[in-house]
């Protein structure tokens, strides 16, 4: 199966400590659908110091959402079998098993408020690995007309899946927005 992104892709943009590979999760009510499962132990997914895979967290924490957000509130009945991807931009995601949609999570009043970020987890992989590229970029001098990259990028990402700028408050508007301000 071909994927947007390969793993040589991801490896060379993140190095080889910087991509964590998941084993096949097969627990009855928390499937993965065969892409995502597919793509996540042989692509694998990145690890740095601005998106931290559930794997990076203390190891001993769970993956399963219930009991990650057990002590902070309800969590919705259609979220109770997600399982933790990690922290993006100081945001918890979570996957739907079944579908692969990736979601932002964030605390609401009275429980746990979610909006899809991504259609999948390609979707989320090809996001970052393309971010760190121009991440490098910008990194090693190459820091002329930011903004018209940042918008070039945006762009891409976009016409791949329209999901992560679609909310004007989502964490890749926000993220966007602080490299065109040089916070990052």
């Amino acid at each position: 199966m071909n994927f947007v992104v390969s793993p040589d892709e991801v490896r060379t943009a993140f190095g080889l400590t910087g991509v964590v590979y998941f084993p096949r999760y097969s627990a009855t009510h928390n499937q993965l659908n065969y892409r995502t499962a597919l793509l996540l132990s042989s692509v694998g997914l990145p690890d740095t110091e601005w998106f931290m895979s559930k794997a990076s967290l203390r190891a001993d924490d769970s993956i399963n959402l219930s009991e990650w957000y057990a002590d902070k509130g309800t969590v919705p009945k259609e979220c109770r079998d997600w399982l933790v991807l990690g922290m993006f931009a100081d945001t918890t995601l979570a996957l739907a098993p079944d579908t692969g949609t990736v979601y932002a999570l964030g605390d609401g009043e009275t429980q746990l408020i979610y909006t899809a970020i991504h259609r999948d987890a390609e979707s989320l992989v090809y996001a970052l690995t393309k971010f760190q590229i121009l991440q490098q970029e910008l990194e090693d001098g190459d820091d002329e007309d930011t903004e018209g990259r940042v918008d070039a990028l945006r762009a891409e990402i976009t016409e791949f899946d329209p999901l992560p700028f679609e909310d004007e408050d989502s964490q890749w508007h926000l993220t966007f927005e602080e490299v065109i301000d040089g916070i990052w």
